[in-house]
């Protein structure tokens, strides 16, 4: 039930620098994949955080709004162009990613 606490968690300033320095994206796209491929593996980010962020890059891109390589300014725009409705969808899209990834860690952990 964890995984339903974090979900709704959302993004700061410091969660987009540390994307930005794990992923060193080139487009919002970048940072999508980043997240959608590293998000529930990193400690710095919640999957609240993750859905939350990609929700907005996705927003972004929707509304070609132009990358920028500035982190600080980068969370300024993603929160400017964010969707509610898109926010949720991906809140249950990484809930039920959350549950899975939580799952195979157990039974990893279980035959280790």
């Amino acid at each position: 039930m964890a995984y339903h606490r974090k979900i709704f968690k959302d993004y700061e300033p410091s969660d987009v620098r540390e994307a930005y320095r794990h992923a060193h994206p080139k487009s919002w796209q970048d940072l999508i994949n980043f997240i959608e491929s590293k998000g529930l593996e990193t400690w710095h980010l919640t999957p609240g955080e993750d859905a939350h962020m990609v929700a907005d890059a996705r927003q972004a891109m929707k509304e070609n709004v132009p990358f920028t390589d500035d982190w600080q300014e980068a969370y300024n725009v993603l929160k400017a162009h964010r969707n509610l409705e898109l926010v949720q969808q991906e809140e249950q899209r990484w809930i039920e990613k959350t549950r899975e990834y939580e799952q195979k860690r157990r039974e990893k952990e279980m035959k280790a």
